[in-house]
């Protein structure tokens, strides 16, 4: 059962305008760990096996064949605002206030767009600075849901890495706190909006499995996995115990051979679904196309 919190804390004061950013170029951040791209499958990250669940397609595009995936404006405010709160954290408890945060936003977008990746994402300065304002807002959203002056991460931006004997898995974890009964609580920020619950539930697998690689490095089984939405102030929360991550473990590595068999036969079928609509390969997948084009007479939300 999905427990959904939002808006726990007041709302924070209005961002100042997205002004004073000096000239373009490319990025950091993005998943960084990925299936091989031999015949054998030795290594993956939790979010490639998250893209082989959701499509098997888009798996090989990304893991085996690596083909480039423009940055988007979305895709860039979701990596400056990781890089702003991961060193929020960095900071006293009492300096932990939105302006320093707006401000470490746009102290790490002023880095990214000085990179060959990000330099060309916006057409004009009026565009980045309407974009900058509307980041802004998400990243103000953060402290709508919970006050940063009284966190104490554990851990953060954490590399995992753990042989599971049939296969190696890989993946940079962004928060780990411990709740005031002493249990682990894995977190994962999202600077999109919260999905309807009844999608929420498979956003939680590639937690699921950090939770695992968390428990046989520390010994540690984490209770709970905290997904953050701040594009509309949601939290979407479940609670986690041994017997789920001996699931997922067994999950993971009936993936891991299943994935191999695609592998060796060259065998990647698309999985239409309603996620077609956001996927950055629609060009190269007639199935895709189809499913991703509106409904008539509904909007495209």
């Amino acid at each position: 059962m999905i427990l959904l919190m939002s808006s726990l804390k007041s709302a924070a004061r209005q961002p100042a305008l997205f002004e004073n950013v000096p000239t373009p170029d490319s990025p950091v951040g993005g998943d960084r760990t990925d299936a091989s791209s031999e015949t054998v499958l030795e290594t993956i990250s939790p979010s490639r096996a998250g893209d082989f669940k959701q499509c098997p397609l888009l798996f090989r595009f990304r893991a085996i064949d690596r083909l480039p995936e423009p940055v988007t404006p979305p895709q860039a405010r979701g990596t400056t605002a990781h890089l702003a709160l991961e060193r929020l954290f960095d900071l006293a408890a009492a300096e932990r206030t939105p302006e320093r945060l707006f401000d470490l936003f746009r102290e790490e977008w002023t880095a990214l767009r000085a990179t060959p990746e990000y330099s060309g994402l916006f057409e004009d300065l009026d565009t980045e600075r309407k974009w900058g304002i509307d980041s802004l807002r998400v990243v103000a959203n953060y402290t709508r849901l919970e006050d940063p002056t009284s966190v104490a991460p554990v851990e953060r931006e954490l590399m995992l890495a753990e042989d599971l004997g049939e296969i190696v898995v890989r993946g940079i974890l962004d928060r780990m706190d411990e709740r005031p009964d002493g249990k682990l609580v894995i977190i994962d920020y999202k600077t999109g909006a919260a999905p309807p619950e009844r999608f929420a539930l498979p956003a939680f697998f590639a937690l699921k499995i950090y939770a695992l690689l968390v428990q046989r490095q520390t010994g540690r089984t984490p209770a709970e996995l905290r997904l953050m939405y701040l594009g509309n102030s949601t939290v979407y929360s479940i609670e986690i115990d041994r017997n789920t991550l001996d699931g997922i473990e067994r999950q993971l590595l009936a993936l891991s051979t299943t994935i191999r068999a695609a592998i060796e036969r060259d065998n990647f079928p698309p999985k239409p679904s309603a996620l077609c609509r956001w996927c950055s390969f629609q060009d190269l997948c007639p199935e895709g196309q189809a499913y991703a084009k509106p409904e008539p007479n509904l909007p495209l939300d």
